[in-house]
């Protein structure tokens, strides 16, 4: 057959090599048939056993992504459950069976739909978005009513790369676990969608709005899935497989998924080179949680390591691990990067990371302190972190950075420990080791006192997780839909003045969580003058193939625009159109 290309809009970055693949949902229907007043009761017991059927499959689903998600995209699957645990739903549902004497099914489809009509008035685009996820909550209760069987996921394989007309949440996370080479889909992936948001945190390349109808005829067809440039090949010649396997990755350092050579695409990101189109240098680091990440880390050859998360080193330990044990885990990083960077964290303990060894549970930590407070606290335990991680540096280049800082007066007293760990450290090797010392920007306090936090470090690294946490609880301004989001223009305003702060202090500045793995979040803090961004191995390659196709110039003008804007909505349309441009 003949090569055919199709244009789309790219929604989770990377390339796919695989079959072609087409879902086609079955045509769940309503039965409108009026029940007779015996049949009450059954229909209830129906309606009930499909929302317990529905809420364990949601479950089930929201189970498999833990460790790989972060907390903000698990609400995701909160919608769902909240909508299936809703009283109210339910009674109103169970009232038009009763009084309508509709069955359970046409209850369901009547009631969610005048729901769905309520929301597709609406002019926000990510209100109109939740229809998708109401119409799947609709399908998926007809379905466990009928015992219609669904889509056969069992006939889907990592080799595939997936055609579908509506992409749901739901089914974005079952083609997630499924791990195929792509998704491509007519409507429902839109950048911000919560199936794009679910397939990038996967790693699965996806093209959004492409006529699904044109391609029922490529069924099982070698297919090259292009979500860099934004298009899909269907029967890629020798030439664009090759240009695909060795080209074109050498020039993006993206990663390709493609299940017959996975170990021999495993290319190196020469992160020495990043430029943006018009010759701005980036530097990409990784965040280390374990063993594993810093392997993968090592292969991909990146700059430095520009986060060491420390207490995941307690999590398998029976008691604290003494100044050797540390020492050893600290001296093998630190020498086995060459003298590139590695920013070494001290413990932070959180409701997210509790090691079993500090008999903390989820109850106390609300009363209990986190970070630099507690480590403050627990001096013994910190000094002997200090002593393994002075000692480690000078086997490289290693740095040592605060978490959860709120004031100047706190890096004071750590730095105080640090000078006396030091002197011990001279009389004992005769060696005093000089160190750059920074903190993690990621609390409201430590915002506020930020003029007086730059007079004692060396750096900072923007945390937008917990900042983004700290600052919508306490602004009215941000979304109350969607809870929590880094692109509120609250939070980008606070960002903003934070960069601002540290280049006029002549202080270095990274910003280390999610937002260095969203290409949206990446592209605002490029014009915003960031240079320095950390995150999970997983992402490095496919945020440096995106900061090589964008110029400094247009993420700067975009940066002022979102950061004038009023709302979350303007927001993400400024920036879903200039994805647009792109393709």
């Amino acid at each position: 057959m003949r090569r055919k290309v199709f244009k789309a809009e790219a929604v989770s970055l990377g390339i796919g090599i695989g079959r072609i693949f087409i879902i086609k949902e079955p045509d769940v229907k309503a039965n409108k048939n009026l029940i007779d007043e015996s049949q009450i009761e059954n229909e209830i017991t129906n309606l009930e056993v499909a929302i317990c059927r529905t809420f364990i499959e949601i479950h089930d689903l929201n189970d498999g992504f833990k460790g790989i998600l972060s907390e903000e995209e698990n609400r995701i699957f909160d919608f769902y459950t909240e909508i299936l645990d809703d009283k109210s739903f339910f009674e109103e549902i169970n009232n038009t069976i009763k009084h309508k004497k509709y069955s359970a099914q046409r209850a369901i489809h009547t009631c969610i739909q005048k729901y769905m009509d309520e929301i597709l008035k609406s002019d926000n685009e990510y209100i109109k978005q939740r229809a998708f996820d109401l119409d799947d909550v609709r399908k998926r209760l007809i379905k466990n009513i009928s015992g219609s069987s669904g889509i056969r996921m069992e006939e889907i394989t990592r080799d595939h790369i997936v055609l579908v007309d509506e992409l749901k949440p739901i089914l974005a996370a079952e083609l997630g676990k499924k791990e195929v080479r792509g998704v491509v889909a007519r409507e429902g992936a839109g950048y911000f969608t919560h199936a794009s948001i679910i397939l990038r945190s996967t790693g699965i390349p996806t093209l959004n709005g492409v006529c699904i109808q044109e391609l029922d005829k490529f069924l099982d067809r070698p297919a090259i899935l292009d979500a860099i440039n934004g298009v899909l090949i269907v029967n890629p010649s020798e030439h664009d497989i090759k240009n695909c396997k060795r080209n074109l990755i050498k020039k993006t350092g993206s990663c390709v998924k493609d299940s017959s050579e996975d170990d021999a695409l495993l290319h190196d990101v020469n992160n020495e080179s990043l430029m943006t189109k018009d010759g701005v240098r980036v530097h990409l680091f990784v965040n280390i949680s374990s063993v594993k990440e810093f392997i993968m880390a090592k292969k991909l050859d990146i700059e430095g390591i520009g986060l060491v998360r420390t207490e995941s080193l307690f999590i398998n330990y029976k008691k604290i691990p003494d100044e050797k044990r540390q020492f050893a885990a600290y001296q093998k990083m630190v020498a086995s990067m060459t003298y590139k960077p590695v920013i070494i964290r001290t413990t932070d303990i959180g409701g997210d990371k509790v090691p079993g060894v500090l008999s903390i549970n989820d109850k106390s930590l609300s009363r209990s302190s986190r970070g630099i407070k507690r480590s403050l606290e627990q001096r013994q335990e910190f000094v002997t972190q200090i002593r393994a991680i002075l000692r480690a540096a000078e086997y490289g280049n290693a740095s040592i950075s605060f978490p959860m800082v709120e004031t100047a007066e706190e890096i004071k007293e750590a730095r105080k420990i640090i000078d006396d760990v030091n002197d011990e450290l001279e009389e004992t090797y005769g060696k005093r080791q000089k160190i750059r010392v920074g903190t993690m920007i990621e609390t409201a306090l430590a915002v506020e006192n930020l003029e007086e936090i730059l007079e004692q470090v060396d750096f900072i690294s923007i945390g937008t997780n917990d900042m983004l946490h700290q600052i919508c609880e306490q602004s009215r301004k941000c979304s109350t839909l969607e809870k929590r989001s880094y692109l509120e223009p609250i939070m980008l305003n606070t960002i903003k003045r934070c960069v601002d702060k540290a280049f006029e202090k002549k202080v270095d500045v990274s910003v280390c969580g999610e937002m260095a793995t969203d290409p949206m979040g990446v592209v605002v803090l490029l014009g915003m003058g960031i240079h320095n961004f950390s995150m999970s191995p997983a992402s490095i390659k496919d945020i440096y193939s995106f900061i090589k196709g964008i110029s400094f110039a247009d993420a700067k003008e975009l940066a002022i625009r979102v950061a004038e804007s009023d709302s979350l909505r303007d927001v993400k349309r400024i920036l879903t159109k200039w994805m647009k441009t792109r393709m």
